[in-house]
């Protein structure tokens, strides 16, 4: 079932791939969010998770920050219905593009992104606007991709695709090194970027493509430069290196930053190994 307009798909089998994505990337992404709060000079009143799609991540924000109130901001209702059925009282959800500011609630002492300036044309004129729905002394903490390097030849090829399939939108896929080389300034300084890498099983990463593929490989960016035999070949690949073992991990070069709003003095986060 075709849910909405997102570049990956926001259908039933994006769900199941997000909730997969949530799991894989919860370890780095729990040393962000503690290093984001201990930025802080106590437990957030607000805490936004931006692109917060069924709300995995917006659950993690809220459990590891302790926020009062935890906001998550999507542009897909659909996504948004199936993240309130698995609500607290303490999180809640709103419908609205996360480009797009003010957001219907804040300025936020935090805001958390994963994974979504890869998708933006124009990642760091889009921080540039979240950074004025930090408050004073607030952090915006960003977790994007770098790099993803493997030597399986299907992985590999699954990722030209979709690298390809990101720039004809207009957008890069490896958002990190745009993140490292934003110029401080306008009323933010950089309190930490780093780069962590991230192993994933070769096996898992499978899953995840192919899930992916399954729900763009009629995009018309896709069709013109790949047939459907090649696609289906490329899919079968991927189910085949989804139940294998023993392969080679990918690895997952994540860039890690925190962008403190001028303001009232904060904690200095941990690990900043710029």
């Amino acid at each position: 079932m075709q849910r909405g307009g997102y570049t990956f798909g926001d259908t039933d089998v994006a769900a199941e791939r997000l909730a997969l994505v949530a799991e894989t990337f919860e370890p780095p992404s729990r040393r962000l969010l503690t290093d984001a709060r201990s930025a802080l000079s106590s437990a957030p009143e607000l805490a936004i998770d931006l692109g917060c799609g069924p709300g995995h991540t917006t659950r993690l924000v809220a459990e590891v920050t302790a926020a009062r109130r935890t906001v998550g901001i999507d542009a897909s209702a659909a996504f948004l219905e199936e993240a309130a059925r698995t609500s607290s009282r303490a999180i809640e959800y709103i419908e609205h593009d996360v480009t797009a500011v003010p957001f219907p609630v804040g300025p936020a002492d935090l805001v958390y992104c994963r994974l979504v300036l890869a998708h933006q044309a124009e990642p760091a004129k889009v921080v540039a606007r979240w950074m004025t729905q930090v408050r004073p002394g607030g952090v915006l903490a960003l977790d994007e991709v770098e790099y993803i390097e493997t030597p399986d030849p299907v992985l590999s090829r699954y990722e030209e695709l979709v690298v390809a399939l990101v720039a004809s939108r207009g957008a890069l896929m490896y958002a990190g090194p745009v993140i490292d080389a934003m110029t401080e300034g306008g009323g933010w300084r950089r309190e930490a970027s780093r780069l962590v890498e991230h192993l994933v099983p070769v096996e898992r990463a499978a899953r995840m493509y192919g899930m992916n593929l399954a729900t763009w490989r009629h995009d018309p960016a896709i069709t013109a430069i790949c047939s459907q035999d090649s696609l289906d070949r490329l899919a079968n690949d991927l189910d085949e290196r989804a139940r294998s073992t023993g392969d080679p991990p990918v690895h997952w070069g994540l860039r890690q930053a925190l962008l403190l709003r001028s303001g009232q003095t904060t904690q200095s986060a941990k690990g900043d190994n710029r």
